[in-house]
């Protein structure tokens, strides 16, 4: 069979911020606090990556809203990737976003910082 090298019809701009959308609630396990149960079970987001995101941001712990926020402001910045996390290292928020991470897969969550 003969695939073809035809490129995919491009996403929609709506599109590609959803799946942008669906992925950073993906990276910050927001499904862990989200009330859709599907996302819960699936241990991803499974509705409206919009809705979600606006909903469950704020229940996230402080420190994985700060990471968040300084990186997208990093970002705006302009500064390398590997700066912003080195900086971002430094000031904890690396520690706070992994230790979330082990709360919400459901590790040793002893040492989450809260």
């Amino acid at each position: 069979m003969v695939k073809s090298r035809a490129s995919n019809p491009s996403q929609s701009r709506e599109q590609k911020n959803k799946a942008v959308e669906r992925n950073w609630s993906n990276f910050l396990k927001m499904w862990h606090v989200c009330a859709n149960t599907a996302c819960c079970r699936a241990r991803c987001c499974r509705g409206n990556p919009s809705a979600c995101f606006t909903q469950n941001f704020s229940l996230l712990p402080e420190g994985v809203q700060d990471f968040f926020i300084l990186l997208g402001e990093a970002q705006k910045e302009g500064l390398p990737f590997d700066e912003a996390r080195a900086e971002l290292t430094r000031v904890g928020l690396v520690a706070e976003l992994s230790n979330w991470h082990d709360l919400a897969h459901g590790r040793d969550a002893s040492s989450v910082v809260t």
